[in-house]
């Protein structure tokens, strides 16, 4: 209902134009137009967004039936166990440090990087870099929320979606905020990170919620990492590990 009203005003607007002998307003409108149409080639799998994603090969919900866990509190023996299953296998199975410690946290990726942000930001300078959405929003919560420009320097570093910010003006002695790959617009980070010095005194903070299980993760250049179940291993919402 809402596409045929949109449909009906542009119509409108290009008799008005039209009359008045717009050629650019005609070209305008036919281009808009085109979004009224469904397109002819749709990929193999459309289960991937923002947000949940498709299920791994092989997934059956019987198995959660026969985890014995459906119904069952997380503080619960068979919750706690199953929690601590899914820390020690996360763990090796990404290769995490042994000196690294692994989380499971309520409130989303967002939540968890938020976390992060709100607990171990405010000692040095920051530099934040962003290009698309969710890592703008890391820069909104520093500069909005936590109000960080009120005691240290925030330095923000942008491009626009398809492009990436110069990573070279990251600063060692400053905490570095980023996202491994751009879940909204595709790019990410060149592998190995090298734009982290070896011997930074700053922290890393990095939002890799659409890398883990699907990138090579350098861990060494890494301090804090959040991430989720519902990316990569389309696993459901609200859950997510820092």
């Amino acid at each position: 209902m809402l596409a045929a009203r949109t449909a009906t005003a542009f119509i409108g607007v290009a008799r008005q134009t039209a009359a008045a002998s717009s050629t650019a307003a005609i070209r305008s409108f036919a281009i808009r137009s085109l979004s009224a149409v469904a397109p002819s080639v749709k990929p193999a799998c459309p289960e991937f967004s923002s947000g949940p994603c498709k299920k791994r090969p092989g997934y059956d919900v019987s198995s959660l039936v026969n985890a014995g866990t459906l119904g069952r509190s997380h503080r619960s023996k068979v919750g706690k166990a199953r929690l601590k299953f899914a820390i020690e296998e996360t763990k090796r199975l990404l290769g995490i440090p042994s000196d690294y410690l692994v989380g499971i946290v309520p409130a989303s990726d967002t939540g968890a990087y938020e976390m992060a942000m709100w607990n171990m930001l405010g000692q040095r300078d920051v530099d934040i870099f962003h290009w698309e959405s969710f890592g703008k929003g890391w820069f909104g919560d520093a500069v909005s929320h936590l109000n960080l420009r009120d005691t240290v320097r925030v330095n923000e570093y942008t491009a626009d979606y398809g492009a990436i910010p110069d990573l070279g003006a990251a600063n060692k002695d400053h905490d570095v905020c980023f996202t491994f790959n751009g879940t909204t617009s595709g790019v990410r980070v060149p592998e190995g990170c090298d734009f982290i010095a070896d011997d930074r005194t700053g922290l890393t903070l990095c939002d890799a919620t659409s890398a883990c299980f699907a990138m090579n993760m350098p861990w060494e250049k890494l301090d804090v990492t959040t991430f989720s179940w519902q990316k990569v291993l389309g696993g459901g919402a609200s859950f997510r590990r820092p």
